[in-house]
């Protein structure tokens, strides 16, 4: 827990908050020797360089919704089924009960269920949503770089717990080629390599900078992207004497005062 919480400190110090990228000295791992023969790592990562399941529960919309970002970014990670995985995902964190896998869908089988109808507080509970399998979770060897449908959807999505007003966006300076490719469509790779070339030499400031490189995807990314990010995922590690304990935690930074306010803390051994 040490560890997580000095992880914590450099984040909350950090002075920039306009801009975000993996440079930061709150992005760098941490290991450290300590007394009696602890040893420690911590690692903080920015929900932004990922999609967010929750964003499907989120009561507002941008210009490119969640469902049409996480259907291109499935496709690209090789689910071609991601139509009804999306769809039953929606209905089971809307409040409605308007759709083809609401509360009904749920009641038929050998183990019926309710479906929650709020966002989504574990990763497990996207095992219980229709067509989900662990089978989906395992990463994938990237075998040729120029696959179309070679994205690994472990290593894109994350699940930040809780409600959202807003969808969380993608830091377009922390971003992988997967997720981008995923939240600004799948005829935008010339796009895609350009931003993660151009971002290689310095990270982006601004939005309209990248918006003025590339207007044709301004207007289908308004709203789904940003170059700072405010939640983020802290994973910590301590060992001695054969034992191990754990902790992950997720945090959202407020993007004015970079005052740091936990969501979820979980300890646990191994």
């Amino acid at each position: 827990a040490e560890a997580a919480r000095e992880a914590l400190w450099v984040l909350a110090a950090d002075e920039d908050l306009a801009v975000d990228h993996l440079g930061e000295d709150w992005a760098r791992p941490r290991e450290t020797n300590r007394a009696e023969g602890v040893s420690t790592w911590a690692v903080v990562e920015d929900a932004g360089r990922f999609v967010n399941w929750n964003n499907l529960a989120a009561s507002n919309r941008t210009a490119r919704d969640a469902r049409e970002i996480l259907l291109d970014l499935m496709m690209f990670c090789g689910d071609f089924d991601a139509a009804v995985r999306v769809d039953a995902l929606q209905d089971y964190v809307d409040a409605d009960e308007e759709g083809t896998y609401e509360a009904d869908f749920y009641r038929t089988g050998d183990a019926p269920q309710a479906p929650p109808d709020r966002a989504l507080w574990a990763p497990a509970e996207l095992l219980r949503v229709h067509g989900f399998t662990a089978e989906l979770f395992r990463p994938r060897p990237r075998l040729d770089p120029d696959d179309p449908t070679g994205g690994d959807l472990s290593a894109a999505t994350v699940l930040v717990p809780g409600p959202l007003a807003d969808p969380i966006p993608v830091n377009v300076n922390t971003a992988g080629r997967d997720v981008l490719m995923g939240v600004s469509g799948l005829r935008q790779e010339d796009a895609v390599r350009q931003i993660l070339a151009l971002r290689q030499v310095q990270p982006f400031e601004s939005l309209a900078v990248m918006f003025a490189a590339y207007p044709e995807v301004a207007a289908l990314l308004e709203g789904s992207v940003a170059v700072a990010s405010t939640h983020f995922r802290v994973r910590a590690r301590a060992a001695a004497d054969g034992q191990h304990r754990t902790v992950l935690a997720w945090v959202e930074r407020d993007p004015r005062t970079g005052d740091v306010r936990i969501l979820q803390w979980l300890e646990g051994e191994g």
